[in-house]
Protein backbone atom coordinates (compact mmCIF):
# COMPACT_ATOMS: atom_id res chain seq x y z
CA UNK A 1 0.00 0.00 0.00
CA UNK A 2 0.99 3.56 -0.01
CA UNK A 3 3.04 4.91 2.40
CA UNK A 4 2.16 8.06 4.81
CA UNK A 5 2.49 11.28 2.98
CA UNK A 6 3.25 9.48 -0.45
CA UNK A 7 1.30 8.62 -3.35
CA UNK A 8 2.03 6.38 -5.93
CA UNK A 9 1.42 6.05 -9.68
CA UNK A 10 2.52 4.20 -12.85
CA UNK A 11 2.02 3.89 -16.16
CA UNK A 12 3.41 0.91 -18.55
CA UNK A 13 3.28 1.72 -22.40
CA UNK A 14 5.38 0.45 -25.30
CA UNK A 15 7.96 2.60 -27.09
CA UNK A 16 11.04 4.11 -26.63
CA UNK A 17 12.70 5.94 -23.96
CA UNK A 18 13.76 8.62 -26.20
CA UNK A 19 12.17 12.16 -24.70
CA UNK A 20 10.16 10.39 -22.77
CA UNK A 21 11.35 11.44 -19.47
CA UNK A 22 11.41 15.30 -20.52
CA UNK A 23 7.38 15.26 -21.88
CA UNK A 24 6.70 13.00 -18.53
CA UNK A 25 8.55 16.02 -16.76
CA UNK A 26 7.11 19.19 -18.59
CA UNK A 27 3.59 17.10 -18.02
CA UNK A 28 4.71 16.93 -14.09
CA UNK A 29 5.50 20.95 -14.17
CA UNK A 30 2.34 22.03 -15.86
CA UNK A 31 0.01 20.45 -13.20
CA UNK A 32 1.73 21.20 -10.51
CA UNK A 33 1.50 24.84 -11.60
CA UNK A 34 -2.29 24.39 -12.66
CA UNK A 35 -3.12 23.53 -9.46
CA UNK A 36 -0.89 26.77 -7.57
CA UNK A 37 2.21 25.08 -6.78
CA UNK A 38 5.13 27.22 -8.92
CA UNK A 39 7.87 24.69 -9.57
CA UNK A 40 11.75 25.43 -8.33
CA UNK A 41 13.28 23.47 -9.89
CA UNK A 42 13.20 20.66 -12.81
CA UNK A 43 16.24 18.07 -12.85
CA UNK A 44 16.87 15.34 -14.66
CA UNK A 45 19.60 13.36 -12.65
CA UNK A 46 20.17 10.86 -15.36
CA UNK A 47 18.73 8.89 -18.49
CA UNK A 48 16.30 7.27 -16.65
CA UNK A 49 15.38 9.53 -13.53
CA UNK A 50 14.14 13.00 -12.90
CA UNK A 51 13.03 15.46 -10.07
CA UNK A 52 10.59 18.27 -9.74
CA UNK A 53 10.60 20.20 -6.84
CA UNK A 54 7.65 22.45 -6.03
CA UNK A 55 6.40 24.62 -3.58
CA UNK A 56 5.06 21.99 -1.50
CA UNK A 57 5.45 18.68 -3.21
CA UNK A 58 8.67 16.80 -4.50
CA UNK A 59 8.40 14.36 -7.15
CA UNK A 60 9.87 11.53 -8.63
CA UNK A 61 10.14 10.40 -11.82
CA UNK A 62 11.64 6.76 -12.55
CA UNK A 63 12.13 5.01 -16.04
CA UNK A 64 12.55 1.16 -16.50
CA UNK A 65 12.65 -1.42 -19.15
CA UNK A 66 10.42 -4.58 -18.62
CA UNK A 67 11.72 -7.56 -20.41
CA UNK A 68 9.75 -8.93 -23.18
CA UNK A 69 8.11 -8.36 -26.90
CA UNK A 70 4.61 -8.14 -27.65
CA UNK A 71 1.91 -10.10 -26.45
CA UNK A 72 0.13 -10.98 -29.76
CA UNK A 73 3.52 -12.02 -31.01
CA UNK A 74 4.93 -14.03 -28.01
CA UNK A 75 1.35 -15.97 -28.49
CA UNK A 76 1.67 -16.65 -31.89
CA UNK A 77 5.40 -18.21 -31.34
CA UNK A 78 3.91 -20.55 -28.30
CA UNK A 79 1.47 -21.68 -30.51
CA UNK A 80 3.22 -22.00 -33.72
CA UNK A 81 1.19 -19.52 -35.54
CA UNK A 82 1.96 -17.37 -38.30
CA UNK A 83 5.50 -18.07 -38.82
CA UNK A 84 5.66 -17.36 -42.28
CA UNK A 85 4.92 -14.22 -41.44
CA UNK A 86 7.87 -11.71 -41.56
CA UNK A 87 9.31 -11.39 -37.69
CA UNK A 88 8.86 -8.05 -36.58
CA UNK A 89 11.32 -6.50 -33.83
CA UNK A 90 9.13 -6.39 -30.57
CA UNK A 91 8.97 -3.31 -28.53
CA UNK A 92 10.05 -3.14 -25.24
CA UNK A 93 7.87 -2.06 -22.42
CA UNK A 94 8.69 0.69 -20.50
CA UNK A 95 7.45 1.30 -16.98
CA UNK A 96 7.13 4.94 -15.32
CA UNK A 97 6.88 5.18 -11.97
CA UNK A 98 5.45 8.38 -10.35
CA UNK A 99 6.27 9.00 -6.48
CA UNK A 100 3.99 12.44 -5.24
CA UNK A 101 5.91 13.78 -2.04
CA UNK A 102 4.01 16.16 0.24
CA UNK A 103 6.98 18.76 1.36
CA UNK A 104 4.56 19.24 4.63
CA UNK A 105 2.63 16.04 5.60
CA UNK A 106 0.85 18.25 8.22
CA UNK A 107 -0.63 20.16 5.08
CA UNK A 108 -1.40 17.75 2.90
CA UNK A 109 -4.66 17.76 1.22
CA UNK A 110 -5.16 13.86 0.73
CA UNK A 111 -8.17 14.71 -1.96
CA UNK A 112 -6.02 17.51 -3.46
CA UNK A 113 -2.86 15.25 -3.94
CA UNK A 114 -5.08 12.57 -5.32
CA UNK A 115 -6.64 14.87 -7.78
CA UNK A 116 -2.83 16.22 -9.34
CA UNK A 117 -1.77 12.68 -9.66
CA UNK A 118 -5.02 11.05 -11.83
CA UNK A 119 -4.11 14.60 -13.74
CA UNK A 120 -0.49 13.76 -14.61
CA UNK A 121 -1.17 10.49 -15.23
CA UNK A 122 -4.27 10.91 -17.77
CA UNK A 123 -2.16 13.13 -19.65
CA UNK A 124 0.64 11.17 -19.97
CA UNK A 125 -2.39 8.64 -20.88
CA UNK A 126 -3.21 10.84 -24.21
CA UNK A 127 0.78 10.84 -25.14
CA UNK A 128 1.48 7.27 -25.40
CA UNK A 129 -0.11 3.75 -26.01
CA UNK A 130 -0.37 2.30 -22.61
CA UNK A 131 -1.33 -1.11 -21.18
CA UNK A 132 -2.03 -0.22 -17.92
CA UNK A 133 -1.52 1.96 -14.72
CA UNK A 134 -0.52 1.51 -11.51
CA UNK A 135 -2.55 3.42 -8.78
CA UNK A 136 -1.67 4.12 -5.30
CA UNK A 137 0.06 1.01 -5.14
CA UNK A 138 2.15 -1.08 -7.62
CA UNK A 139 0.19 -4.32 -7.45
CA UNK A 140 -2.89 -2.34 -8.14
CA UNK A 141 -2.99 -2.40 -12.22
CA UNK A 142 -6.07 -0.72 -13.88
CA UNK A 143 -6.40 -0.75 -17.89
CA UNK A 144 -7.07 2.19 -19.49
CA UNK A 145 -10.56 2.10 -19.81
CA UNK A 146 -11.21 1.25 -16.02
CA UNK A 147 -9.26 4.18 -15.52
CA UNK A 148 -10.53 6.65 -17.65
CA UNK A 149 -14.00 5.49 -16.88
CA UNK A 150 -13.13 5.99 -12.99
CA UNK A 151 -12.11 9.28 -13.45
CA UNK A 152 -14.54 10.88 -15.82
CA UNK A 153 -15.01 13.43 -13.88
CA UNK A 154 -12.14 15.09 -13.93
CA UNK A 155 -12.47 19.12 -14.80
CA UNK A 156 -11.79 19.59 -18.35
CA UNK A 157 -10.37 22.91 -17.44
CA UNK A 158 -7.48 21.47 -15.38
CA UNK A 159 -6.89 18.16 -18.41
CA UNK A 160 -4.81 20.36 -21.56
CA UNK A 161 -4.60 18.71 -24.42
CA UNK A 162 -1.52 17.02 -25.81
CA UNK A 163 -1.31 19.80 -27.86
CA UNK A 164 -1.54 21.91 -25.16
CA UNK A 165 0.86 20.46 -22.79
CA UNK A 166 3.63 19.63 -25.80
CA UNK A 167 4.00 21.77 -28.30
CA UNK A 168 2.74 24.63 -26.97
CA UNK A 169 6.73 25.85 -26.93
CA UNK A 170 7.05 26.75 -23.37
CA UNK A 171 3.69 29.00 -23.56
CA UNK A 172 2.03 27.85 -20.09
CA UNK A 173 -0.44 30.82 -20.41
CA UNK A 174 -3.75 31.88 -22.38
CA UNK A 175 -3.18 35.53 -23.93
CA UNK A 176 -4.46 38.33 -22.43
CA UNK A 177 -7.12 39.12 -25.35
CA UNK A 178 -8.55 35.12 -24.44
CA UNK A 179 -8.90 35.74 -21.04
CA UNK A 180 -10.06 39.05 -20.00
CA UNK A 181 -13.57 39.02 -21.01
CA UNK A 182 -14.03 35.51 -19.16
CA UNK A 183 -12.24 37.24 -16.11
CA UNK A 184 -14.79 40.13 -16.86
CA UNK A 185 -18.04 37.77 -16.55
CA UNK A 186 -16.42 36.35 -13.26
CA UNK A 187 -16.16 39.51 -11.55
CA UNK A 188 -19.70 40.47 -12.84
CA UNK A 189 -21.02 36.99 -11.29
CA UNK A 190 -19.43 37.52 -7.94
CA UNK A 191 -20.25 41.17 -7.58
CA UNK A 192 -23.76 40.38 -8.16
CA UNK A 193 -24.13 43.36 -11.15
CA UNK A 194 -22.10 44.45 -14.09
CA UNK A 195 -19.42 47.01 -13.88
CA UNK A 196 -21.11 50.46 -14.46
CA UNK A 197 -24.51 49.43 -15.01
CA UNK A 198 -23.26 47.35 -18.40
CA UNK A 199 -22.70 51.06 -20.17
CA UNK A 200 -19.60 50.70 -22.12
CA UNK A 201 -17.45 53.98 -22.74
CA UNK A 202 -16.34 57.17 -21.15
CA UNK A 203 -17.87 57.15 -17.31
CA UNK A 204 -20.79 59.61 -17.07
CA UNK A 205 -20.35 61.98 -13.72
CA UNK A 206 -22.48 63.47 -11.72
CA UNK A 207 -22.98 66.91 -10.26
CA UNK A 208 -21.14 66.86 -7.11
CA UNK A 209 -18.74 64.36 -8.77
CA UNK A 210 -17.91 67.42 -11.02
CA UNK A 211 -17.52 70.32 -8.91
CA UNK A 212 -15.75 68.28 -6.68
CA UNK A 213 -13.07 67.66 -9.71
CA UNK A 214 -13.24 71.42 -10.72
CA UNK A 215 -11.90 72.42 -6.89
CA UNK A 216 -9.66 69.43 -6.91
CA UNK A 217 -6.45 70.27 -4.46
CA UNK A 218 -4.24 68.08 -6.82
CA UNK A 219 -3.86 68.16 -10.12
CA UNK A 220 -5.73 66.07 -12.57
CA UNK A 221 -3.85 63.09 -13.79
CA UNK A 222 -3.49 64.34 -17.09
CA UNK A 223 -1.87 67.75 -15.87
CA UNK A 224 0.86 66.23 -13.61
CA UNK A 225 4.22 67.24 -13.31
CA UNK A 226 7.01 64.80 -13.30
CA UNK A 227 9.22 67.27 -11.43
CA UNK A 228 9.50 66.99 -7.46
CA UNK A 229 8.96 69.80 -5.03
CA UNK A 230 13.25 69.61 -5.03
CA UNK A 231 13.33 69.69 -8.78
CA UNK A 232 10.78 72.56 -8.62
CA UNK A 233 12.62 74.98 -6.48
CA UNK A 234 15.97 74.24 -7.91
CA UNK A 235 14.41 75.48 -11.33
CA UNK A 236 12.98 78.90 -9.83
CA UNK A 237 16.57 79.66 -8.50
CA UNK A 238 17.88 79.20 -12.05
CA UNK A 239 15.50 81.10 -13.50
CA UNK A 240 15.73 84.11 -10.95
CA UNK A 241 19.70 83.57 -11.51
CA UNK A 242 19.11 83.68 -15.31
CA UNK A 243 17.50 87.48 -14.91
CA UNK A 244 19.77 88.65 -12.31
CA UNK A 245 22.44 88.18 -15.13
CA UNK A 246 20.54 89.84 -17.53
CA UNK A 247 19.97 93.14 -15.65
CA UNK A 248 23.95 92.95 -14.81
CA UNK A 249 24.55 93.07 -18.05
CA UNK A 250 23.00 95.94 -18.54
CA UNK A 251 25.70 97.45 -16.94
CA UNK A 252 28.42 96.11 -19.06
CA UNK A 253 26.26 96.59 -22.42
CA UNK A 254 22.87 97.56 -22.79
CA UNK A 255 22.46 96.17 -26.32
CA UNK A 256 23.94 92.70 -25.13
CA UNK A 257 21.69 92.70 -22.33
CA UNK A 258 18.39 93.42 -24.29
CA UNK A 259 19.39 90.85 -26.74
CA UNK A 260 19.39 88.76 -23.56
CA UNK A 261 16.19 90.09 -22.20
CA UNK A 262 14.49 89.01 -25.91
CA UNK A 263 15.98 85.83 -25.77
CA UNK A 264 14.80 84.83 -22.31
CA UNK A 265 11.47 85.71 -22.95
CA UNK A 266 10.98 84.07 -26.40
CA UNK A 267 12.87 80.87 -26.04
CA UNK A 268 12.92 80.69 -21.73
CA UNK A 269 15.68 81.52 -19.23
CA UNK A 270 18.75 79.62 -20.01
CA UNK A 271 21.22 79.89 -16.84
CA UNK A 272 24.38 78.08 -19.01
CA UNK A 273 23.63 80.76 -22.06
CA UNK A 274 23.36 83.65 -19.64
CA UNK A 275 26.48 82.97 -17.69
CA UNK A 276 28.31 82.47 -20.87
CA UNK A 277 27.48 86.00 -22.37
CA UNK A 278 28.13 87.60 -18.78
CA UNK A 279 31.37 86.13 -18.99
CA UNK A 280 32.16 86.62 -22.19
CA UNK A 281 30.72 90.36 -22.62
CA UNK A 282 32.37 90.59 -19.43
CA UNK A 283 35.56 89.91 -20.53
CA UNK A 284 35.28 91.99 -24.00
CA UNK A 285 34.46 94.97 -21.73
CA UNK A 286 37.60 94.75 -19.45
CA UNK A 287 40.50 94.47 -22.59
CA UNK A 288 38.15 97.62 -24.68
CA UNK A 289 39.05 99.48 -21.12
CA UNK A 290 42.65 98.43 -20.82
CA UNK A 291 43.34 99.09 -24.45
CA UNK A 292 44.74 95.51 -25.22
CA UNK A 293 41.65 94.78 -27.49
CA UNK A 294 42.52 97.81 -29.63
CA UNK A 295 46.32 95.80 -29.72
CA UNK A 296 44.72 92.58 -30.91
CA UNK A 297 42.85 93.90 -33.34
CA UNK A 298 45.36 96.16 -34.76
CA UNK A 299 48.16 93.03 -35.47
CA UNK A 300 44.67 91.02 -37.29
CA UNK A 301 44.12 93.90 -39.43
CA UNK A 302 48.02 93.41 -40.50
Amino acid sequence: MTQAGRYHGGLVFLGDTDGALDRFCRITTATLEDYGHPVDRQTITSPMEARVVASHYMVKLTLETLPGGERDMLLDDAAGLNRRVKPRKPRDKQRLSIELTPVSAGLDDRDISELMLVVMLYRMVDIYASEYIEWLSPDVHLTIEQFLGAFANVSPRRVHSRQQVIANKGKRFADIEETAPELAMQYDRIAGRAAHEGEAGFVRLTDEEALALAFRATPHPNEVDAQSPEEKAESDIRRLTAWGMTGMLCFVSAPVAASMAVVNLVRGEDFRLNTQVLALTGAVATLASSGMLGNVLSFLTL
